[in-house]
């Protein structure tokens, strides 16, 4: 029996399913990945107007003018300490010498509403279990007059460091700051009004006081620090001292960010999606690399009134105009403007001049570019000049 044409298909057969398993199989995986911001947030391609706007944007030589790109610099960063763990050896441990004397007094108001809080919980267990469980009464009389003397003297010591962080303040005001930034850094939550009279919160927490409570945080660093300089602590705060945080580039040395024309340096990434990268040629114009993030693009009629006779928008603009990208419609007498149409009082009277599709294109292109946060592009914080610190 001849079996060259079964030993043919056989070897054709395992060639297929090798080429399936580590061609095809592989191509199609990656093929239906796509990129994302870091937060799992897909970076899309764009579509519809935006798409096609961006073979207007190259047709019409924008890119010899404007740039679509950001160039980068140097940053450090801010840490702020927005709720402190709960072992305070290890939290002083990993902050170090690093701490400002205000702010210690701060972490240490913190600190001691985590003790009158536990107090007061250990307090209302033991109450509980004295309820519940009658055979232990004198186990747990025992328990709850501890509890008291712990809540008393935890008290006591929140009204001494109290009295010593807002010893030189005599405005209310401050003080309930003060106070407040402590309770929201504390982590903690306190609901018995007895206690909250006690401790000077009043009955009930107002809405100005909560708000301070949530955006308390303390600055461990000037936003001029490198990772190397606080790595350590980053790691101990995160690990050992269970305290959360928030990590914030801040510009130092960054003139394209410092100047508003984006928010971050501009990375491949950005144009990942684009038919034919056009980072630009020179700056005759503004940069586009956040065009959409702008309010330039916020009206719609602006730009399009910008597009169509630029001085009418900015007396000293370079920008050529590009009327062949709109239609001017004549009015007969009595008949209104179209809703569409450009609105501008030094416009031609009797003449609607309503975009094309290729000038909507456009528009819809430039408001596709934004400068949001990628993983390798963090948005940057301008660094403030001391004295507004």
């Amino acid at each position: 029996m001849n079996k060259a044409p079964w030993v043919f298909l056989g070897v054709l057969f395992t060639l297929s399913l090798s080429w399936w398993g580590m061609v095809y199989g592989p191509a199609s995986q990656l093929a239906g990945q796509s990129a994302d911001k870091g937060d799992g947030t897909a970076v899309l391609p764009r579509v519809g107007l935006a798409k096609q706007g961006e073979q207007v944007y190259r047709e019409n030589g924008c890119y010899y003018c404007h740039t679509r790109t950001a160039t980068g610099g140097e940053f450090g960063y801010e840490l702020r300490l927005s709720q402190l763990g709960g072992d305070r050896e290890i939290t002083d441990e990993v902050l170090g010498k690093k701490v400002t004397a205000e702010n210690t007094r701060l972490i240490n108001l913190a600190f001691e509403f985590k003790y009158v809080v536990a107090a007061k919980k250990a307090l209302d267990d033991a109450s509980k279990a004295l309820t519940d469980a009658k055979e232990k009464v004198q186990e747990l009389k025992d328990a709850v007059v501890v509890a008291k003397e712990n809540l008393s003297d935890k008290t006591a010591s929140f009204k001494k460091v109290k009295a010593d962080v807002t010893e030189n303040i005599t405005a209310q005001d401050k003080k309930d700051t003060i106070l407040f930034e402590a309770y929201g850094l504390s982590g903690v939550e306190i609901k018995d009004k007895a206690l909250m009279i006690e401790l000077g919160m009043g009955e009930q927490i107002i809405d100005e006081h909560r708000k301070i409570a949530n955006e308390a945080i303390i600055k461990l660093t000037d936003g001029k620090a490198q990772w190397s300089d606080i790595e350590d602590m980053v790691r101990g705060l995160k690990t050992r001292a269970g305290a959360q945080f928030k990590l914030q580039p801040v510009v130092i040395d960054w003139p394209d960010v410092q100047n508003g024309v984006a928010l971050r340096q501009s990375v491949t990434r950005d144009f990942m999606h684009d038919t034919y990268a056009m980072p630009g040629v020179m700056r005759l114009g503004p940069n586009l690399a956040n065009a959409g993030g702008t309010p330039a693009l916020a009206d719609s009629n602006q730009f399009y009134v910008h597009l169509y006779q630029p001085r009418l928008i900015n007396e000293e603009s370079a920008m050529p105009p590009y009327r062949y990208l709109f239609r001017k419609v004549k009015l007969n007498a009595g008949e209104s403007v179209p809703d569409n149409a450009l609105k501008h009082a030094d416009l031609e009277e009797d003449y609607a001049i309503i975009p094309t599709e290729k000038a909507e294109a456009l528009f819809e292109f430039l408001k596709s570019l934004r400068t949001d946060a990628l993983p390798e592009a963090p948005i940057v914080e301008n660094q403030k000049p001391a004295d507004d610190q």
